[in-house]
């Protein structure tokens, strides 16, 4: 091993296991501190890298520890994998965080989201939604989206953060949703599918796996080829621009929405005329 080599490697911090308690949530976490994977020659580029598990038994109650207000009621399950940012371990942002996660949770209702942190949670509430959606899907998110269950993949670069497989199932509607949130400019650029009632010919869309190889628009391809009735009472929407004033479009045929994430922006609807 010649001399820079062992030079790194001394200057490499490990933790071999974290443990973090509160009462509704339980923490694990292992990783290491030292030389950057991709730039290994510069000493002061510096990288973390933690492999992590949370397990929750209320959601809600740790978000608002961590001073994100109250944003959900409830919602219990695990989420797990790994992250990583440049600098020192004190040095955690959202906005500079890159990795993968997993995220399953039960059993919760968003909340209105206020100013601030919590944003980040109204993108998955879809609190924006209520007054530029048909009057039919007003009772689904006006009060807060109420959940059975989320399951989902997420990848993070640099602050931005996408999937292709987030699916929040609820009583009243199925919501599958894949885009990208960018974390540092507070913007999005999201395709979403509401389903505003579950029956046995919707049950495959709240149910069925969805492939993160894959990806939405093939699992919806599936699904619409074995039951085409599904789609008739599917809706689907791009949401764009900032946290605070989302911009949303109403897309009307497959075509569209096969097209809609990395296309030129289509035409935005008048609220007003959506109304």
């Amino acid at each position: 091993i010649s001399a820079p080599a062992l030079a790194n490697a001394a200057r490499e911090w490990r933790l071999s296991r974290l443990l973090l308690l509160t009462p509704e949530a339980r923490l694990t976490a292992s990783g290491q501190w030292g030389a950057s994977a991709d730039l290994p020659s510069q000493p002061q580029a510096r990288q973390v890298v933690i492999d992590f598990k949370l397990e929750l038994s209320d959601s809600g109650v740790f978000i608002e520890r961590l001073g994100m207000g109250r944003t959900i009621r409830g919602g219990k399950g695990l989420m797990a994998g790994q992250l990583a940012w440049r600098g020192s371990p004190m040095d955690l942002e959202l906005g500079l965080l890159s990795g993968q996660m997993n995220i399953a949770l039960d059993r919760g209702q968003f909340l209105k989201a206020e100013p601030g942190a919590a944003r980040l949670l109204g993108v998955l509430s879809l609190q924006s939604l209520p007054r530029r959606l048909v009057l039919d899907f007003r009772d689904v998110f006006q009060e807060g989206f109420a959940f059975d269950g989320i399951t989902g993949d997420v990848k993070l670069a640099q602050g931005v953060a996408s999937t292709n497989n987030l699916r929040m199932r609820g009583v009243q509607a199925v919501v599958l949703m894949e885009g990208r949130a960018d974390l540092n400019n507070e913007t999005q650029d999201l395709r979403v599918v509401v389903v505003p009632e579950l029956n046995a010919g919707t049950a495959s869309l709240a149910y069925a796996v969805i492939n993160p190889a894959l990806g939405l628009g093939t699992f919806l391809a599936q699904i619409f080829l074995r039951k085409p009735l599904t789609q008739a009472s599917t809706r689907e929407f791009r949401i764009q621009g900032g946290w605070a004033d989302p911009q949303v479009t109403k897309l009307d045929d497959r075509r569209d929405s096969d097209a809609s994430l990395g296309a030129p922006a289509p035409v935005i609807v008048p609220e007003a005329a959506q109304r």
